[in-house]
């Protein structure tokens, strides 16, 4: 049997660097956390239970569907200042929705440009050609999800009546109902505090650990 030389070499190099690699990945997370925080609310916010959304197919929508109902649904809210919180939510998704497409569903390559006989690292979208997202934009992307990643965080919080905002906090999920004895202990024994967290991080950009796999 012939091995192929090749057989695991990717049509394209990637133009970006390391650095940019990494951010990419910070916003992967970052939008993950954004897609979360629009499906927790929408059964606040509709009226509907997560099965009677599952019925009607809302969950199988791609997110820009679950943006789009959850903004005109937001209408129902009674209390302005929560529906001007949501509107701005999904004001603030949207904006980013255009640069997110190309990061995600583009291919990155070389953009050449005629007029300023440049050429720059970019992505670019079969459907929307002559909009490409070049890496420069890349640190403005992350800036807008970590906004769009708070606005959903606050909401969440409004709606399961926490009293206070904390600066940072981590998502735990589990196979279980309810926080066992052994995962309650895990947590104590691995608070989540500024000092863990890597020296670098700073408002607009994805914070983490310095040591993400706790050992204790």
């Amino acid at each position: 049997m012939s091995v192929d030389p090749l057989e695991f070499i990717p049509g394209y190099v990637s133009p970006l660097t390391e650095k940019d690699h990494a951010r990419i990945g910070r916003i992967a997370i970052l939008w993950g956390q954004v897609e979360h925080f629009v499906e927790a609310i929408l059964p606040h916010v509709t009226g509907l239970s997560w099965g009677e959304l599952d019925a009607i197919k809302v969950t199988d929508k791609p997110i820009a569907s679950k943006v789009d109902l959850l903004s005109q649904a937001r209408n129902r809210v009674a209390d302005e200042e929560l529906c001007e919180q949501i509107r701005e939510f999904c004001a603030a998704i949207n904006e980013t929705k255009v640069q997110r497409n190309h990061l995600f569903h583009g291919v990155w390559g070389w953009r050449a440009t005629n007029r300023t006989k440049t050429v720059v690292p970019a992505a670019r979208k079969s459907s929307n050609p002559e909009q490409p997202l070049k890496a420069a934009q890349l640190p403005s992307l992350e800036k807008k999800l970590c906004r769009c990643s708070r606005l959903g965080s606050d909401l969440v919080m409004h709606f399961h009546r926490e009293g206070y905002r904390v600066k940072y906090t981590r998502y735990l999920h589990h196979d279980g109902h309810d926080i066992e004895a052994w995962l309650q202990q895990w947590t104590e024994r691995n608070p989540l505090d500024d000092v863990d967290l890597d020296r670098s991080s700073s408002p607009g950009r994805l914070p983490y650990l310095e040591h993400p796999y706790p050992q204790k």
